[in-house]
């Protein structure tokens, strides 16, 4: 006490020192948190300009609702990772579009976006927004109306003008690809070109040496041809993202024999329960872990097990319990009726974008239907005209025959428990479908069984102990070494994860494990992770390998570049021994009983599918060999899969070109779709292109 009270002053001001320090940084945070903030919500960079994590995020979560909509509601962990990138593409694209346009001077002026909007050739855009659900035609004064009252509303005002900003890129965009692809034409010679590409075909005799044939020891490889080899095909190693690799393990939670035990006296009380149920397809619903549409099925289609217990058993008859993929199961026959194999129909969909998810849906499904049904309206015609199925809406709306496991369970009812001439109005999660019957083959038996499942999950007691065997097995890890060691002293297999990307949604095998991608590019090499918990399995990882973007140091590729070097020595030697070997030879069959290598023969080869049966893909030889002449032994080649020895028997002349006018239509839309792609690649790869999505998804 003496002590304190001795020093009380100097503890004092020490105190206060210390407050007004603290005062002085905090308040130094705070007025620095924008900059703070701003660098840690930036979800990437495109050619100089932010992205936010808000604005991102937001552009996501509209893109998983429309994805939603589409899918009944339902989105894996794999759709949302498709969502993320969807987005990303979305915005990098229109950013450097935005920028290019702006430089070229292509623009959407306020005269050309009135007349997008409300002039007589509407954009797409606002085709979709404003159908009317009744009709399913585009309604000019719904436009009109929606004009007039938006400005009521503030936060409509700023949605509308942020559509519109978009429709004037969108437009811009297209006049500046329009302007590369307008370009690009294909000439008489280009066609005609094309055509002996496709139709001249060549028939060779060939022999091959292959690779295998020198033993690999017999190869010597030094540094320096490596590093050399590197150098000169740099461009192979050079990479558009970063990437990690690691090595891991993965501990399975077992279940014991008590959660056998505990799992059989369930499934038998369940059992019980089911032969004594009133109302079945409610006992299903409520019970069953694996819940799948009770449909009647085929002899064939069913499990075995159910195929031979219960296909010919009276309605009623429960199954089971028995064991089955990994669950306890009980089986109940529910109904037994006559089913066609195969179903012929048309539809008319109204899509989800037009209200087909919605009870507007039905009702223009139901006006349609009576269309048809007074006479008024043929149902080929109204397909052509408001079917939302691109596929079969040109055709009338036709699907031709289909059997069972081809559509979605809900039109797949509708046809198959029908009869032809029914015209029924069913949604799915596409929409609100107007489907006729018109033809059904094979009329069968088919038992519609109710299997009610209990997954043989392990309990908590059987998730703590594998939990407490991982986390021994971390605990016995420091460096590489170790990790190898820990492997083997427990008895567990490495795995490895190579060169994964910084969004990947998971890695291969681990189901939703986008945690340990996560953690691979957080971490620094040669780190060990924690323990992950992914679905029933543990997994500790040990960090091998950290790939920045651009060149491949040479350290990570050396072993790769190293058999690539050693067949290049192979094709060297082997290449010398077959043109000594072509020395004063006249024909293919005496250079093979010089090298002792039997002779093949290949008919029908064309210059465009570069495959020879039995061999593979062989660009160098196919080159090669369009560039002979018949009858006349060839070069060596050096191929991929050996060296070659070939000489052409003959080439078959090329076809007429049946239409000109549709050939050359094909060759340049292929040439567009090139340009736009090749356009799109270079800009982005010009843009400086920064993507930390890892840091935040």
């Amino acid at each position: 006490m003496n002590y304190l009270r001795e020093r009380a002053g100097f503890l004092i001001i020490g105190f206060i020192g210390l407050a007004i320090i603290a005062f002085v940084v905090s308040d130094a945070l705070r007025s620095s948190s924008p900059f703070l903030q701003d660098s840690r919500s930036k979800v990437g960079t495109v050619a100089g300009e932010n992205i936010s994590y808000q604005e991102f995020n937001k552009r996501v979560e509209q893109n998983l609702n429309a994805i939603k909509e589409q899918s009944g509601g339902v989105v894996a962990p794999q759709m949302a990772s498709y969502a993320n990138e969807q987005t990303w593409q979305q915005m990098v694209q229109e950013i450097v579009f935005k920028k290019q346009v702006a430089k070229t001077g292509v623009g959407c002026g306020a005269e050309e976006l009135f007349d997008m909007v409300q002039g007589k050739n509407p954009d797409p855009q606002i085709r979709r927004i404003f159908t009317n659900p009744q009709t399913g035609e585009f309604d000019p004064k719904s436009v009109l109306t929606f004009l007039h009252n938006k400005d009521k509303d503030p936060n409509t005002q700023k949605q509308w003008n942020e559509f519109e900003k978009g429709l004037q890129l969108s437009r811009s965009t297209q006049k500046y690809m329009g302007l590369i692809t307008g370009a690009m034409y294909t000439t008489s010679l280009e066609m005609n070109q094309a055509n002996v590409n496709n139709t001249k075909t060549a028939s060779i005799k060939y022999l091959t040496l292959n690779y295998a044939s020198v033993a690999d020891a017999s190869v010597k490889v030094s540094d320096d041809d490596i590093e050399k080899y590197y150098n000169e095909n740099k461009y192979k190693y050079k990479q558009k993202e970063d990437q990690r690799t690691f090595e891991y393990v993965v501990i399975n939670v077992t279940p014991s024999k008590e959660d056998t035990l505990a799992s059989q006296k369930d499934i038998e009380k369940i059992a019980a329960d089911f032969k004594a149920s009133t109302n079945d397809s409610l006992f299903y619903a409520v019970n069953a872990d694996t819940k799948m549409p009770l449909t009647y099925m085929k002899k064939g289609q069913l499990s075995a097990v159910l195929d031979s217990n219960l296909y010919n058993a009276s309605v009623g008859t429960v199954y089971g319990p028995y064991f089955e993929d990994g669950a306890y199961k009980v089986a109940k026959l529910l109904g037994v009726k006559n089913m066609p194999d195969s179903v012929k129909a048309r539809h008319i969909l109204i899509g989800a974008q037009k209200g087909g998810l919605t009870p507007m849906g039905i009702a223009t499904a139901d006006s349609l239907k009576k269309m048809i049904q007074s006479g008024k309206a043929k149902f080929a015609d109204l397909a052509k005209t408001h079917s939302d199925d691109p596929g079969s809406g040109s055709k009338g709306g036709e699907l031709g025959f289909f059997s069972r496991g081809m559509m979605v369970p809900q039109f797949e009812d509708a046809v198959f428990n029908g009869k032809p001439g029914d015209i029924k109005i069913v949604q799915t999660q596409f929409g609100t479908h107007l489907i006729e019957i018109e033809d059904q083959k094979n009329t069968s038996k088919a038992v519609k069984i109710a299997v009610v499942d209990r997954v043989f999950s392990p309990s908590q007691n059987s998730r703590q102990t594998s939990f407490a065997k991982a986390n021994n097995f971390l605990a016995s890890v420091n460096n590489a070494k170790s990790f190898s060691e820990a492997v083997e002293k427990a008895g567990l297999t490495k795995r490895i994860s190579d060169n994964i990307g910084a969004n990947a949604a998971e890695v291969t095998g681990l189901g939703n494990s986008r945690e340990v991608v996560r953690w691979a590019f957080r971490a620094k090499q040669n780190d060990v992770s924690e323990v992950f918990d992914v679905s029933d399995k543990y997994v500790v990882a040990h960090l091998i390998q950290i790939r920045e973007k651009g060149y491949v140091p040479l350290e990570y590729v050396k072993s790769e570049i190293e058999v690539a070097v050693r067949q290049a020595k192979k094709a060297e030697q082997l290449a010398e021994k077959a043109k000594t070997a072509m020395n004063g030879a006249s024909s293919i069959d005496a250079v093979a009983a010089k090298l002792g290598t039997p002779v093949q023969v290949a008919d029908g080869l064309t210059f465009n599918n570069p495959v020879i049966n039995g061999v593979g893909q062989e660009l160098n030889l196919m080159g090669s060999v369009f560039g002979s002449t018949a009858g006349k032994l060839g070069k060596v080649v050096k191929g991929d899969h050996g060296v070659f020895v070939y000489m052409v028997q003959n080439f078959g002349t090329p076809a007429p070109i049946a239409d000109v006018k549709a050939m050359r239509n094909n060759l340049e839309m292929m040439q567009k779709q090139i340009a736009s792609q090749g356009t799109m690649d270079a800009l982005q790869d010009k843009a400086n292109i920064k993507d930390n999505r890892a840091k935040f998804y």
